[in-house]
């Protein structure tokens, strides 16, 4: 698509073939090595591959990709690229080495090595740049194709979205695709922060650009994830990767095995020492929108979500942790301020500080002049959204003041919530805690303490993430305590019809109404098909679900006819079978559209029940009691059966009688 356009990059420009009657493009010439690489790219983005499960986050493919990272991507810029092949380039003709003056930030074409040598005869400097090639050749192929292919976006608008669709194979984002690119961000950061350490060496300009070759299409890909991603708490794997493309300073010495491994702490960069410095404004004015647009765009979905929530509640902490680091926003804020205060220009006034007692500053902020980087900062919003109609919308306004303020009254709101959640909870926990029926079941492992543990920790830790958030956002929105309501005057019912509950699609007061009911939402699919539970075994729930799925296949008719019997026969069949319902299903239709369908399921055979670890504690203890007395296994069985018999001839008999309903 991208060549179709005719926007290629250099990179490409190497490998095209043309047709010589028509002139028109007619493939990429590739070497063996760029073939393998760009088919293992295309490997992660294939429609087949997104249709299975990726249940192992340790996948082959996930520990490849980190494999060709380090090995071809080296962030010592003392270690070659292995093996090495003299006198070849991986690429037929040899063209001019950018100019970095005229250097677009929109169009990524790799480079040829600059005569870093200082000669000025001509043999002598292609000889440099041959043998500066022969030892990048294979890192700018996995470097360009992995970014291209892997945080490739189809900019597609309503109108075009039909022929889109007819023409080109959707490809979305897997969960496993967004994990691995994350991965491929922090090492290029990581690759990208040692270009200053050794600036004679082969593969310095390379590392240079970089960062900034993964920039833009990283801003692109990160911005469809958030409009397109599903609304659950799978989002933090999408605002991870965003956070780890607009934290540089956090990866600068990034060992990819932490990610690798899954012993190993997924989210150690918050625990890095690493810290913002003024080396990187540059970076942050280069990347303006990455921060600002996407950051404005993320902060709708916290107000579809459940604060109160586990899963939501970490994902919003990590947000304001994130963006009320010191530097980070007053950074932000006076290039906003530069980018659209028109009247004053860049002249410190005292109404440029930012609105903030922690963070008094100016254009000229902690002793870095910021005015070099504004005309940067513009041009990267213009040439990263590739829209001539485009108009930034500014955050640190008078216009977005209410706005911020309802936002974190929001979640004072979801705090005192969750502060009422946790005394309920523990109220319920205390009260399930009494009697002997509860030590018993303590006793014989029957009661799911583990799960109620977990639950509890987890109900506990949310109004300190919250209470950390509303510090957090009061920051980085310019806002002082007494500006917030206290929380105890904020109420849902006022919430529902403020300017920032009507300022989304889907109107928050859904949302609470729902988590207001929350007794009335139940699984409406296969009772069978409902995930496993930690108190059933996995191995054996699944087999038993084969066999009772082929008794009802074969015996449907029969099972049905016994249902609907009124004598004996029936009342056995009503007791033993799981009783006719309907389940509702989602189905994607022609268009790609998902669409509720209904299916009725009739009475059927349901072993799922002995799959449970209570089921299986208690028939092994059984046969060991059995054992005991010399009994041998088929008397056991026996046994078991005639007493299931019994108990289920009594209970019919006496439904038949009327005692029982």
């Amino acid at each position: 698509m991208t060549l179709d356009r005719g926007r290629c990059p250099q990179f490409y420009g190497d490998m095209l073939t043309l047709d010589p009657q028509s002139l028109t493009m007619g493939a990429l010439a590739l070497n063996p090595f760029d073939y393998y690489i760009f088919n293992f790219a295309l490997h992660l983005v294939s429609n087949s591959q997104n249709k299975s499960s990726w249940e192992n986050w340790n996948s082959v493919y996930f520990a490849l990709a980190c494999d060709y990272l380090t090995h071809f991507l080296p962030s010592d810029p003392n270690v070659l690229v292995l093996p090495h092949i003299p006198y070849y380039n991986g690429k037929v003709p040899m063209v001019t080495p950018l100019q970095t003056s005229s250097r677009p930030l929109y169009s990524p074409s790799l480079l040829l090595i600059p005569d870093i040598s200082g000669m000025t005869n001509q043999h002598n400097q292609h000889t440099t740049q041959s043998q500066s090639r022969n030892e990048v050749w294979r890192s700018e192929t996995v470097l360009q194709v992995f970014i291209d292919i892997w945080m490739c976006v189809e900019q597609c608008n309503t109108s075009n979205v039909d022929m889109y669709q007819k023409k080109y194979t959707t490809v979305f984002s897997s969960p496993e695709r967004v994990r691995t690119v994350r991965v491929l961000v922090k090492h290029i950061h990581s690759y990208s922060a040692k270009h200053f350490t050794d600036l004679t060496s082969r593969s310095s300009a390379l590392r240079k650009y970089a960062r900034q070759i993964m920039c833009v299409r990283g801003y692109h890909y990160v911005q469809h994830l958030v409009t397109t991603w599903p609304l659950d708490a799978s989002f933090r794997l999408v605002m991870e990767l965003w956070l780890s493309l607009i934290q540089p300073w956090r990866y600068t010495d990034n060992n990819i095995n932490q990610d690798r491994y899954v012993t190993s702490n997924n989210n150690q960069e918050e625990g890095n020492s690493n810290t913002l410095d003024a080396s990187f404004t540059q970076y942050i004015a280069e990347n303006f929108p990455s921060y600002t647009c996407i950051f404005q765009s993320v902060l709708p979905r916290f107000l579809r979500l459940d604060l109160t929530a586990y899963k939501n509640a970490i994902m919003l902490f990590r947000l304001g942790k994130v963006f009320s680091q010191q530097h980070l926003v007053p950074i932000l804020w006076n290039l906003e301020q530069a980018i659209t205060d028109t009247s004053s220009g860049l002249h410190q006034t005292p109404d440029t500080s930012f609105n903030n007692s922690a963070m008094e500053q100016s254009y000229t902020y902690n002793g870095v002049p910021l005015h070099k980087w504004v005309a940067v900062a513009k041009q990267a919003l213009s040439e990263f959204n590739l829209s001539a109609n485009y108009e930034y919308d500014p955050i640190w306004t008078d216009n977005k003041k209410q706005y911020a303020i309802e936002f974190v009254q929001r979640i004072s709101a979801s705090k005192v919530i969750s502060e009422k959640n946790f005394d309920e909870i523990c109220k319920r926990m205390g009260q399930q805690n009494r009697g002997v029926w509860r030590s018993i079941k303590h006793w014989f492992l029957l009661d799911n303490q583990c799960e109620d543990d977990i639950l509890l920790e987890e109900t506990r830790r949310v109004p300190t993430y919250l209470t950390a958030s509303i510090h957090h956002f009061s920051n980085i929105f310019g806002l002082s305590e007494n500006i917030v309501l206290p929380p105890e005057l904020i109420t849902e019912e006022a919430l529902d019809h403020s300017s920032f509950a009507n300022s989304s699609h889907f109107s928050s007061h859904i949302t609470n109404k729902l988590r207001s009911k929350a007794t009335e939402v139940h699984y409406m699919g296969d009772p069978d098909l409902m995930p496993i539970a930690s108190y059933e075994n996995t191995i054996l729930v699944r087999m038993l679900f084969q066999i009772s799925s082929r008794i009802n296949e074969m015996f449907r008719e029969e099972l049905m006819t016994l249902w609907n019997r009124n004598n004996f026969w029936g009342f056995v069949a009503r007791e033993m079978l799981q009783r006719p319902c309907t389940i509702h299903m989602y189905m994607k239709d022609a268009t790609n559209h998902q669409n509720v369908v209904s299916q009725d399921l009739p009475a059927r055979l349901s072993l799922r029940r002995l799959g449970s670890h209570s089921f299986v504690f208690w028939i092994s203890l059984g046969y060991i009691f059995m054992r005991l007395f010399s009994y041998s296994g088929f008397t056991y069985v026996l046994f078991v059966i005639l007493f299931w018999a019994l108990y289920v001839c009594t209970k019919v008999c006496l439904k038949m009688l009327r005692i029982i309903h």
